[in-house]
C-alpha cells in the first residue's frame, strides 16, 4: 500500500534544481537539466512534483524597492491587547496591505514582527497612525533599516567556499 499521506521530502537533486532557479530562475528546462544530468522532461516532472507538494510555492520577479517608490524599510514590533478577534482582524488587515511584505507572530514581549516597505518615514507614520486608530489595543515599536547587509532568499546558491577537513 502506498503511503500519500505525506509526500517525500526533496532529494539532493531536487535540492540542486532549486538552488538553480532561484539563482537563476529564468532559466530553461534543457538548461536546468544541463546542470544537473537530466533531460528536459525529467527536469519538468521534478519541478511539477515540487510544485504539486508545495516544496516550490511559486515562481516571482525580485524588484529593485528604491525603483517602485518604497525605499524605506522598516521592521515594526507589534503587541496587541484584545482577543483571538482582535488578532484575526489585525492579520487580516496587515495581509491586505502590499506595504507589509512578512508577519510573524512571536513568542516574547511582543505579538508579531512584520516587515514594511514603504516610500518615506512619513509614510510609516502615517501608516502605524492608521493601524494604531483601527487598532485601539494596539502598541508597535519600529526599526527604521539604514542598510541591508544582505537579503537572502531560502535555498539562494552562494560561492562555493573551500572544503573544509573530510568534506
Amino acid at each position: 500500500m502506498k503511503d500519500s499521506a505525506r509526500p517525500q521530502p526533496p532529494d539532493a537533486l531536487d535540492r540542486q534544481l532549486m538552488r538553480a532557479l532561484v539563482g537563476n530562475g529564468r532559466l530553461t528546462l534543457a538548461a536546468l537539466g544541463d546542470l544537473v544530468g537530466l533531460t528536459a522532461p525529467a527536469v519538468h516532472e521534478r519541478l511539477h512534483k515540487l510544485e504539486s507538494s508545495g516544496v516550490i510555492r511559486g515562481f516571482t520577479a525580485v524588484v529593485d524597492p528604491e525603483s517602485v517608490g518604497s525605499a524605506t524599510l522598516a521592521l515594526v514590533f507589534l503587541r496587541l491587547s484584545g482577543d483571538s478577534d482582535s488578532r484575526r482582524r489585525l492579520e487580516s488587515r496587515l495581509g491586505s496591505n502590499p506595504a507589509v511584505l512578512e508577519l510573524h507572530e512571536v513568542a516574547g514581549d511582543d505579538c508579531y514582527v512584520a516587515k514594511v516597505r514603504v516610500g518615506s518615514t512619513r509614510d510609516l507614520a502615517d501608516f502605524l497612525a492608521t493601524l494604531r486608530e483601527e487598532h485601539p489595543s494596539l502598541s508597535t515599536r519600529s526599526s527604521v533599516v539604514l542598510r541591508s547587509c544582505f537579503e537572502r532568499l531560502l535555498m539562494s546558491p552562494v560561492e562555493a567556499s573551500p572544503s573544509a577537513p573530510g568534506e
